[in-house]
């Protein structure tokens, strides 16, 4: 009898190789699915506004004092991973357009974005970094009125009423304390007109007849308001862009119309008045 051991049947051969095969085919069809793959609308929003903070980075190059590279790095961190090289290529064949052109052209983008992403995390993501920009680089004010939109007793929008409402009250306060002919009188006479305007908004009125109704008269005055009225308005506005940026994140496109425009004016307002604080990468989102 023969000492060597059997040849292994054909057919197992057959068999491996056909499985082999197989698997082959499969890791050629992820590799070309994950090369081809459509991007999805979602992904292209948030890949864009990416893309937009990066240009902002490489480009435009704010006053680092105001608007530093570290917080601009977490600003393009917020929007996720970068794309893939996939998604890269779908961008391309989309067309980005061309860079913004300034850091308000760029907030601007933003604002787009947080006022039509169906995506309320996005949205609000999108809105609080805008409010960074224009806290930097306050744009001209008396743009983008609002529309007529009736807005629902949404708990997130009371709250930013609430809170417009009491730096709307500080602001008056502080009027009666600082001499009309300081350098930040005419400042907080304008946050209070501004925030009157806002508040008599066609969007906002339905809001102040909500139970339990947004408005309820006075309000305690912040700490540190008797030693520096301006910058205790300041702050009040810096709570408000907060309870603007969360109401966006719990608000339907049809009703961010006014919380995105009261946001670029307490975002811009509130740096003036308290230009100590420096300008936060996400406010009201970190």
């Amino acid at each position: 009898m023969s000492s060597r051991p059997p040849a292994p049947p054909a057919r197992a051969w057959r068999v491996l190789a056909v499985a082999l095969a197989l698997v082959l085919v499969l890791v050629l069809a992820a590799g070309l699915w994950a090369r081809w793959r459509p991007l999805s609308d979602d992904d292209a929003a948030r890949l864009g506004a990416r893309a937009t903070v990066a240009s902002v980075r490489a480009d435009l190059h704010p006053d680092p004092s105001v608007l530093p590279d570290v917080v601009l790095t977490d600003q393009e961190a917020a929007f996720g991973p970068a794309a893939t090289p996939s998604q890269a290529r779908h961008l391309e064949a989309r067309g980005t357009g061309a860079p913004p052109s300034s850091l308000a052209d760029a907030a601007a983008r933003l604002a787009d974005l947080a006022r039509t992403s169906p995506d309320g995390e996005l949205a609000a993501t999108a809105a609080s970094v805008a409010a960074s920009w224009w806290a930097a680089e306050p744009p001209p004010t008396g743009a983008d009125a609002t529309n007529g939109a009736a807005s629902s007793c949404e708990p997130a929008q009371l709250a930013a009423v609430t809170a417009l409402d009491r730096a709307r009250f500080t602001a008056e306060a502080a009027t009666a304390r600082i001499p009309a002919d300081a350098a930040q009188a005419g400042a907080v006479d304008g946050v209070t007109n501004t925030l009157d305007a806002t508040l008599r908004e066609p969007a906002v009125t339905p809001l102040l007849s909500c139970d339990p109704a947004p408005v309820a008269g006075g309000h305690v005055l912040p700490a540190g308001f008797t030693e520096d009225p301006a910058r205790a308005v300041g702050g009040t506005l810096r709570e408000a862009s907060a309870a603007l940026v969360s109401a966006v994140a719990a608000s339907s496109p049809e009703d961010r119309d006014w919380l995105l425009t009261a946001l670029r004016e307490t975002a811009g307002a509130a740096q003036q008045l308290d230009p100590e604080h420096p300008v936060t990468a996400l406010p009201g989102r970190d």
